[in-house]
């Protein structure tokens, strides 16, 4: 059995290296020291053996000793030899599933829309086509109220969340942010394009435009999860997003889509408005982003 992740670490505190500093020692990345760290890798047999060397041990005691820490470290907080990087990455994992859940339950919803608008065109207007709506509602609440508990949890044991201590990763990010926000963006103009163009061919024939309005849901269902992955991961990046957290108002951009989506329920049920009630969504998404522009303002 082997010992290696908890010995890492252990041997590495010892012999007074930060996991950036073994990280040039050995001329990896800091991500490979941490993965090791963590278990969720092992270096190359010929990286062991300079790895032992400066660590000043074995490779038994590297391998296969049980080795305890002389000193215990909390776990709520970082070894200040560290520079906040052990911090720096709880807070990441948490914050990439928690923006996975969020931008899974805001696209959950969509796709239940397209799914909703294609059973239309299948099966006529009646009830069984809101089977798939609230379906992917129900999911999506799940997903909310679950990341929402669990990151408010996260935020009252860590009130203080630090700002990335490696400018290239943030670099990297932002670089990532720009593009895929305007990839995003480009995105759902295409498809609105789209959306149009059927319309002046295929107007008149209920059944295409049904699905031609499914396939456009489905593509602003990927390009509004994209939006808000990367604004989840942009206010954990951003320092001034992360000052603005403390005084952070009423969840307003919740508020529009939780509407959105009863408004769109009372049309399909009471007056079988399913199409064009779909529209009530893309309304929504624009106001979430006139509201967010006007928050950043103030």
């Amino acid at each position: 059995m082997s010992y290696f992740a908890d010995n890492l670490s252990i041997l590495r505190r010892r012999a007074g290296y930060t996991q950036e500093s073994l990280a040039e020692a050995l001329g990896v990345s800091r991500q490979a020291v941490g993965k090791w760290e963590s278990g969720q890798a092992l270096p190359e047999a010929a990286t062991l053996v300079p790895l032992a060397e400066l660590l000043g041990c074995s490779l038994d005691q590297l391998m296969r000793e049980t080795l305890i820490e002389n000193v215990p470290v909390p776990a709520s907080l970082p070894d200040p030899g560290e520079d906040l990087g052990y911090l720096w990455e709880i807070v990441m994992q948490h914050m990439r599933q928690f923006a996975l859940m969020m931008a899974f339950g805001v696209a959950l919803i969509l796709v239940g829309g397209a799914l909703t608008v294609a059973a239309a065109a299948l099966l006529g207007e009646t009830a069984a086509v809101a089977l798939p709506m609230l379906f992917c509602v129900t999911g999506a609440v799940f997903l909310f109220v679950f990341g929402g508990i669990s990151h408010d949890n996260f935020q009252r044991q860590q009130p203080q969340i630090p700002c990335c201590p490696y400018p290239e990763e943030t670099e990297n990010f932002f670089r990532l942010f720009r593009v895929g926000i305007a990839g995003a963006v480009s995105g759902i103009l295409l498809g609105v394009i789209l959306l149009v163009i059927a319309a002046v061919f295929f107007g008149e024939n209920k059944t295409i435009m049904c699905y031609a309005a499914a396939v456009f849901i489905l593509l602003l269902a990927l390009c509004v999860g994209t939006i808000v992955y990367l604004g989840i991961q942009y206010d954990t990046y951003d320092e001034n997003s992360q000052l603005r957290r403390k005084e952070k108002g009423p969840d307003v951009e919740g508020a529009i889509m939780l509407s959105a989506t009863a408004i769109f329920l009372l049309l399909g049920f009471l007056w079988n408005k399913w199409h064009p009630g779909w529209v009530v969504f893309p309304i929504g998404g624009i106001l979430c982003g006139i509201v967010d522009s006007l928050k950043r303002k103030n």
